[in-house]
This record gives structure tokens, C-alpha cells and sequence, in this order.
């Protein structure tokens, strides 16, 4: 009975380690406001990607951004077209849908991405702005 309990936890704590490391590992960057400023100012090979709808973008976007939809089917082609050596800051209203559309990036041989994560779009906006 003692072995199968010491079997038992040791199979759960395995499973818990690479379940965590699997999750941590995601192949992009969660970054804030702080810091998308930052990559923003100092890199030049930076490229803005809207994951937004198309209305969002025309309704307001950010000079010299991409828009790619995450939610459209054709979203992986799309991506697909993209320099994947290149650096993205990928972005949208909340970073719901760009933690998403950097998690196909990633799983798709992009090698450089920043999700710019729970931070409002109107936010992220103004800052670009107010920095230029």
C-alpha cells in the first residue's frame, strides 16, 4: 500500500512539473506598458500587430501597425506571410486576443513576440501618441 501511495505522488508531481514548465515555456513574452514603450523606442525591427477586428482597426489604430483579425479563419495564412525573424508587439483591446493569436505565432516559428498583456487598447494608444 505504501509503495503504490509513493508511486501515486510521484506520478502527480512528474506530471505537475512538466504540465507547469509546458505552460510557462509558451514561446512569447507577456509584457506591460512600461515595457512595450520600451521595445517600442529601441528596437528596428519591430513590428505592431493588431489582432483586432477590422471595424476596431478602422475605428482607431496605431500608426504603421498590421491588422491581422485572430478570430478570422484565415488568420494562420495570414500570419504565414510574415517575416517570422522579425520582432512583433502584438496587441488588441485587453490581451485576451493576443495572448491567443501569440500562441499561434509561436507554435508557427515566429521567434520574436511580445504580448502586450492586460493593457486597455485606449492606453496603449495614448502612449504611443504622447511619445511621439
Amino acid at each position: 500500500m505504501k509503495n503504490i501511495n509513493k508511486f501515486f505522488i510521484l506520478s502527480i508531481f512528474i506530471i505537475s512539473t512538466l504540465l507547469f514548465t509546458s505552460c510557462s515555456n509558451r514561446g512569447y513574452s507577456n509584457i506591460n506598458l512600461k515595457k512595450a514603450m520600451k521595445t517600442i523606442n529601441n528596437s528596428t525591427n519591430l513590428i505592431m500587430l493588431d489582432v483586432r477586428t477590422a471595424e476596431e482597426y478602422s475605428a482607431g489604430n496605431i500608426p504603421n501597425s498590421i491588422n491581422i483579425d485572430v478570430l478570422s479563419p484565415d488568420f494562420k495564412s495570414k500570419i504565414d506571410l510574415l517575416d517570422k525573424n522579425k520582432e512583433y508587439l502584438v496587441y488588441c483591446r485587453s490581451g485576451n486576443r493576443s495572448a491567443i493569436a501569440s500562441s499561434i505565432m509561436a507554435t508557427n516559428g515566429f521567434v520574436k513576440i511580445y504580448n502586450l498583456n492586460n493593457v486597455n487598447y485606449s492606453d496603449f494608444e495614448n502612449a504611443i501618441l504622447t511619445n511621439r
